[in-house]
């Protein structure tokens, strides 16, 4: 086992019974065979040459952050025991092996990895990291703190190094998930360490001021919605655990919908085709508008033919014989029976049919909605 870096030979063994010497340690210590004592304030702390990397800016995000991180590690553990089998959403196991990211897309409203910023060596603070501890914990190792010891390790945040970690940080909310080395978090929390040393990506979030809160009520059920300048809109899964969040960062308390925008049943039946598809579950409200105007429009009385009638189709065989067939048999009767007296009739009749069937399909002479027009 390494020594610290501050440590020597002669001050880091104990002292021998009844003398003033030295001793080595047991040979059960050093092969971490032994729980460790629940507390050693006299155990120098470990020093460590990376910087730290950014905390919530302020107390009551500090205290936001933190809490969630709790929340997650809890959720983790009940799921290990198989108490939240179909209780949480459904988009938290729905890629296995991306729990994580499908938590904080959830959680964290509009948080998104596809704009990175730059990458560096650092030290974060496992009190505001979120893990994933649901797969082995500290009674899974046979050697917890020598694997914490490696873990925790600068060496881990070194580019091509074994079991590197790397780390997603919310820069502006101090909030960081870890994308490798998701399981190390909760064991190196478990096993009192205070941080741990990853490749650290930083990523942009919105402005407080970028974000509205809305409660709304559809079908019975209270639903809490996060808009983006004034535009996109997704439906919070655990309100609980993200309003605390967002309020703490400066976002306003969750209001009431505006009368002006769509109608929340129509936004929560689109929502719904939205969670059909393989993109993120948002309405863009713009879009949105435009299309209850165009179906309103649909929906306008208008006078038009049969031919502009997409949903009308001809019986062509009986139009043919009615319209064709008919007037040229009694062309024909009329040209054999009467002879040179009323061929000028028939021709008038023949004519007329003719006629009628031409102004029956192109004249807008009936009245249908515009939607059902080609």
């Amino acid at each position: 086992m390494s020594l610290p870096s501050d440590a020597t030979p002669e001050t880091s063994v104990p002292a021998a019974a009844g003398a003033t010497g030295t001793g080595l340690p047991t040979v059960d210590a050093l092969m971490d065979e032994q729980p460790p004592a629940d507390t050693d304030a006299d155990a120098p702390a470990p020093r460590y040459r990376l910087p730290q990397s950014a905390v919530p800016p302020t107390i009551m995000l500090q205290a936001a952050v933190a809490r969630l991180v709790e929340q997650k590690e809890r959720i983790d553990r009940l799921a290990r025991e198989g108490l939240l089998d179909g209780l949480f959403p459904a988009e938290w196991s729905a890629v296995p092996g991306n729990e994580l990211r499908a938590f904080v897309a959830s959680v964290v409203p509009f948080a998104s990895d596809s704009v990175r910023g730059e990458t560096v060596a650092a030290r974060v603070p496992l009190k505001y990291l979120l893990g994933q501890s649901h797969r082995w914990g500290r009674d899974d190792v046979a050697e917890p703190r020598s694997l914490s010891a490696f873990l925790a390790s600068d060496e881990r945040a070194a580019a091509g190094a074994a079991d590197a970690a790397e780390v997603m940080l919310l820069g502006p909310l101090g909030l960081g998930w870890a994308q490798v080395g998701r399981s190390r978090v909760g064991f190196l929390r478990a096993m009192g360490a205070e941080s741990l040393a990853a490749r650290v990506t930083a990523l942009p979030y919105p402005a407080p001021e970028q974000l509205a809160l809305y409660q709304v009520s559809v079908a019975g059920a209270t639903q809490v919605w996060c808009v983006l300048d004034n535009r996109r809109l997704r439906a919070l899964s655990a309100p609980s655990l993200s309003v605390p969040l967002l309020t703490a960062y400066g976002v306003v308390a969750p209001q009431a919908w505006p009368a002006q925008w769509p109608d929340p049943v129509e936004v929560d039946a689109e929502l719904g085709l939205a969670r059909t598809g393989k993109g993120a579950h948002e309405v863009d409200l713009v879009r949105l508008v435009d299309k209850i105007q165009r179906s309103r429009a649909g929906e306008a009385w208008s006078s038009a033919s049969l031919m502009q009638l997409h949903t009308w189709v001809p019986r062509w065989r009986f139009f043919l014989a009615s319209f064709i067939g008919l007037p040229a048999a009694l062309l024909l009767i009329a040209a054999l029976a009467l002879p040179g007296r009323v061929e000028a009739a028939a021709v008038a009749a023949a004519l007329g049919f003719a006629g009628g069937a031409i102004a029956a399909l192109a004249a807008p002479w009936i009245y249908a909605r515009r939607k059902f027009l080609s």
